[in-house]
């Protein structure tokens, strides 16, 4: 394997930078919710729907990522979330 087939998927496209999926823009609009939330509860109740959105879309990426690169930041990714 070269070094620029680990960024490459089976067809020899680059897939380092893809569109955001339904779990990434969950993310991303969980966290924002979180950060302009009202009250504690509701601030931990975002919180942790972003956190669960992270983790599924680690390992959306985990298993069925375009590329090897993909595979491995989606495994890093919910190995860390896993940690914490």
């Amino acid at each position: 394997m070269s070094f620029t087939s680990y960024f490459r998927d089976r067809r020899g496209k680059q897939t380092v930078f893809q569109r955001p999926n339904l779990p990434l823009l969950a993310w991303a609009g969980f966290g924002a919710a979180s950060s302009m939330a009202l009250t504690p509860r509701y601030r931990t109740l975002l919180h942790r729907a972003s956190q669960g959105s992270m983790m599924w879309w680690a390992a959306g990426e985990t298993f069925r990522g375009r590329s090897p690169f993909r595979r491995t930041i989606g495994a890093a990714t919910l190995m860390r979330s896993l940690r914490r």
